[in-house]
């Protein structure tokens, strides 16, 4: 009988333990799904000195009523004004759109500016970069079938579309980086990170012959390729635990149009989820500008529930 007895209550506390645990999970998951991406940003003496939990937050709070949230930021400074592209998420389109705001350094704050790329299919990750006395724009285009180029008009209000620099494959994330002459293209495709080289970022591109440089985890770009003091970092998204879950920082130590080679800077992820509010579910995008000797400002993403 006391066999029967301890079974009987072994059997409930074990149910009980797995109902329990069903039912965080449950609540888990529809928090995340509640939750939207915001971008914080952070100004320190050294490129790398970010604390996502100090930073201070551009969300959908500071933005036109029906966005429901900004994400993959990118940050330029032309003509002495410092701009912010991102992808903007908005409650009544199904694809996101590519918008800019502007930054007010003496108050710390941004200001948006306008919507600047609305295309039938999703946009997201606004590469922009300058090249001669044009800017160019390669948002994430892979429900296009191509990796899209386009062109400033009128900047940063008006862009056109100038050419596909890679046709007919459904690339993510893709970042262009000049190095010793040469022109190279990072791009990923099913958890493989490929690299392309040019001698011009408008010219043509030719697969590299390494490529894929890198499988699986980190494959993913997490922001463009970032220079200092000689040395070149790759930021990668964490894919193994699930979708924005962190990034990593990687060293390039050789990058020739014959050879790639990188290592792991940290030994763990550089970013991921903190705090209990606006990057408590996940994080998965830096960039990181140089404004002056010993004074950078860095943007990233995250998803929570609060901005500031």
């Amino acid at each position: 009988m006391l066999l029967v007895i301890l079974t009987t209550v072994w059997v409930i506390a074990v149910a009980g333990y797995l109902l329990l645990r069903a039912s965080r999970k449950k609540h888990q998951k529809a928090r995340i799904r509640n939750s939207y991406w915001s971008i914080g940003y952070q100004t320190a003496n050294s490129p790398f000195d970010i604390n996502p939990e100090r930073a201070a937050v551009y969300g959908r709070g500071q933005l036109p009523p029906d966005v429901h949230g900004v994400a993959d930021p990118f940050l330029l400074e032309r003509d002495g004004t410092i701009y912010l592209f991102y992808e903007l998420i908005v409650n009544t389109s199904p694809a996101a759109k590519i918008a800019v705001s502007t930054y007010d350094q003496d108050n710390q704050a941004w200001n948006f500016h306008s919507v600047i790329l609305d295309e039938p299919f999703h946009l997201s990750y606004p590469f922009v970069f300058e090249y001669g006395s044009e800017v160019y724009l390669i948002p994430e285009t892979k429900k296009a079938g191509a990796v899209r180029l386009y062109r400033a008009t009128d900047f940063p209000s008006k862009w056109e579309f100038e050419k596909n620099l890679i046709e007919d494959k459904k690339f993510v994330d893709s970042s262009i980086f000049c190095w010793q002459g040469n022109y190279y293209l990072f791009t990923s495709r099913k958890r493989k990170l490929y690299l392309y080289y040019s001698t011009s970022p408008t010219g043509d591109w030719k697969l590299h012959p390494r490529s894929p440089v890198k499988r699986w985890n980190y494959a993913r770009c997490a922001g463009k390729i970032f220079a200092d003091d000689g040395r070149l970092f790759r930021f990668a998204q964490e894919q193994a635990k699930g979708y924005g879950m962190g990034l990593r920082r990687f060293e390039i130590l050789e990058l020739s149009p014959e050879d790639y080679k990188e290592v792991a800077v940290d030994s763990g992820l550089f970013f991921e989820p903190c705090g209990d509010s606006w990057a408590q579910h996940g994080m998965h995008h830096l960039d990181i500008l140089k404004l002056a000797d010993n004074n950078y400002l860095s943007v990233f993403d995250g998803r929570g529930v609060e901005n500031t």
